[in-house]
């Protein structure tokens, strides 16, 4: 399967021309404000990741078990501004469940800060699930750094919702990908490097893998010709680390804006498998 994946490669390549400018993408030009749509879509969604299975002691409630939901958002969170009042989750019977407590971590690197953990009680997998989970405090946004290429803007998320609550039993996706450059690049070689993150924490699904084994399931893709040409990441970073991202070590020079992984290759706490799961790299033109 790999040799036919490279000579495929290698036919494509020899294609396309060069010099010829890539697929026109969708980007934010981060000028102006952002209009309500706009604010409402970085709220991307929220994963009833695990049920009764977190240890009270995060929260300080020794002798509990809690609930765990991340909950994604595109642009980066201010942590100042950070606070469990900020949530309301509501479950199928219409009840207003409010977190015990909210964290930023482990995903609260420098380039991440994207996925806020709930831990509470939000109802129950089969009988009662959670189905929205709203802004309700002044939770703000904050710029992007330099070496990070998708836009942001400090906006007061107050108000927005999603009704985009993933099951419990339904596996992990991809929900965000930017190219990451400078001092936020982990990569020890290659010439690009792509950030994913998933709707929720991974860690392998196949046997025997170990987190670096998993680049051999991602795909990137660059434009040509507007036909989408593979490449294959040379290795992996930002790695048992316990948190959904990832940094992609590409040793092509073409600009990969598109970003896919095979099914059955990373689980979620809840060990379920994610599906087939692709993703837009975002990219800002100031």
């Amino acid at each position: 399967m790999r040799i036919i994946f490279k000579l495929f490669t290698i036919i494509l390549l020899f294609s396309c021309n060069k010099n010829e400018d890539p697929q026109e993408q969708v980007t934010n030009d981060c000028t102006g404000e952002y209009a309500s749509e706009e604010i409402q879509d970085t709220l991307v969604s929220a994963f009833f990741g695990l049920d009764n299975a977190l240890p009270g002691l995060l929260c300080n409630q020794p002798g509990s078990l809690l609930d765990g939901m991340p909950v994604n958002f595109i642009f980066p969170i201010d942590a100042s501004t950070l606070s469990e009042s900020d949530f309301e989750v509501v479950d199928s019977l219409g009840n207003i469940l409010t977190p015990i407590c909210v964290s930023l971590a482990p995903a609260n690197e420098n380039g991440e800060n994207r996925t806020v953990l709930l831990f509470g009680e939000f109802g129950t997998a089969v009988t009662n699930p959670p189905v929205e989970v709203r802004v309700v405090g002044d939770l703000f946004t904050t710029d992007t750094l330099t070496g990070e290429s998708a836009c942001s803007e400090i906006i007061n998320l107050n108000g927005i919702t999603t009704t985009n609550v993933i099951p419990l039993a339904d596996g992990p996706s991809l929900f965000f990908a930017q190219r990451i450059d400078d001092n936020l690049n982990e990569c020890n070689s290659g010439t690009q490097t792509i950030q994913v993150a998933w709707n929720g924490g991974v860690t392998p699904y196949i046997s025997g893998d170990t987190e670096s084994d998993l680049f051999q399931y991602y795909v990137g893709y660059s434009y040509c010709s507007g036909v989408l040409i593979p490449h294959e990441p040379i290795s992996i970073a930002d790695i048992n680390d316990n948190d959904n991202f990832h940094q992609l070590c590409f040793s092509t020079s073409d600009e990969i804006v598109k970003i896919s992984i095979a099914a059955n290759t990373v689980e979620d706490p809840n060990q379920d498998p994610n599906l087939y799961s692709e993703i837009d790299v975002s990219s800002c033109t100031q």
